[in-house]
């Protein structure tokens, strides 16, 4: 028996699924093969021309087996698996029947394929050992390309030589697609330098000056605003003045500001990993709402919504500021 959540298993599919053979006429690559070795869980799929390979810790060590799912099994179990909430626990058992996926509800049959799949490891083995980069110009066919959008928000790529497939490194996901011929004029690098030394000024000094861009994106961004609001924080709170009562005050702010801080940072994290289209989908749309200033209207009603009475936090934190007036009057008379 082998535990995951329905999201995990889901992102497997969707990571590796574009890369599938639509030859339903080759059943040992129409399809996604699984291959679990104890501690994880492999997704593989491959059209010959590209190679997806992805994978998930599970719960707890298992028993080791494999199974392949056809792309038309996958038709149906998608959307059953998408039915599902992110967080559900799946049982997965492979047996003679098939692969038997077990939940709350019950049981589910998958059918499997006992096609014989491409032997995999020596590929990635291969364009892992080899980080040599060829001088030569490569084409790679950019419908091909497309596929790797779900691998991960952000790939690394190396080329190891002219004939060698482009490997792509994501979180818990490797990669490989083969090149391709060019259609054009198979020029070398230094005729498309010459080609472009008027844009990019005569010998092509232009590109010494530049340096890498940084990571993009809304995560990568908050993430770094996060760690530095929380050395911020931390820092401030041990300059403060606690023998006042604004001091004290100011301390317990950047406490708070430091906990929250950190807080969202690693609930971040923790979201990027599981999921990082929603991740950044979710840090673009919680950006747009803070440059509203709006939110405090927006928490109000998210706060009825989820069944709380936000007027009674609001008169008992009034109540409480008012206790705390009458307290600094008291000592002040004092």
């Amino acid at each position: 028996m082998t535990t995951i959540n329905a999201h995990k298993l889901q992102r497997l599919i969707k990571q590796t699924r574009p890369h599938v053979s639509p030859d339903d006429t080759l059943p040992h690559i129409n399809g996604v093969r699984f291959e679990c070795d104890g501690v994880h869980i492999h997704a593989l799929a491959t059209d010959r021309y590209t190679f997806a390979a992805a994978r998930t810790r599970v719960r707890e060590e298992t028993d080791i087996w494999s199974a392949m799912i056809s792309e038309q099994t996958l038709n149906w179990l998608v959307p059953w698996l998408e039915a599902h909430e992110g967080d559900t626990i799946l049982d997965l058992s492979a047996g003679e029947d098939g692969l038997t996926i077990t939940d709350d509800d019950g049981k589910l049959a998958v059918p499997v394929s006992t096609a014989a799949f491409p032997k995999w490891q020596h590929l990635y083995r291969n364009a892992l050992q080899d980080a040599a980069t060829s001088g030569a110009l490569v084409s790679f066919d950019t419908k091909m390309l497309a596929r790797w959008k779900h691998a991960d928000t952000h790939l690394r790529v190396w080329q190891t030589a002219a004939e060698k497939p482009l490997l792509f490194v994501g979180e818990d996901f490797l990669g490989l697609q083969m090149p391709c011929r060019y259609r054009g004029d198979d020029a070398g690098r230094d005729a498309v330098l010459s080609d472009w030394s008027g844009s990019l000024g005569k010998g092509g000094k232009l590109t010494e000056s530049l340096k890498p861009l940084p990571q993009p994106g809304a995560v990568a961004e908050m993430a770094e605003e996060m760690l530095r609001q929380t050395l911020r924080s931390t820092a401030e709170m041990f300059g403060v003045d606690m023998d006042t009562e604004k001091g004290r005050g100011a301390f317990n702010a950047w406490v708070h500001s430091g906990i929250y801080a950190w807080s969202a940072y690693r609930i971040l994290q923790a979201l990027k990993k599981a999921d990082p289209d929603l991740a950044e989908v979710t840090v673009r749309d919680l950006n747009e709402q803070l440059e509203s200033g709006e939110i405090g209207e927006w928490a109000w009603d998210e706060a009825e919504q989820a069944g709380h009475n936000p007027q009674q936090w609001h008169d008992e934190y009034e109540a409480h500021l008012k206790k705390l007036a009458e307290k600094a009057a008291d000592e002040t008379a004092a």
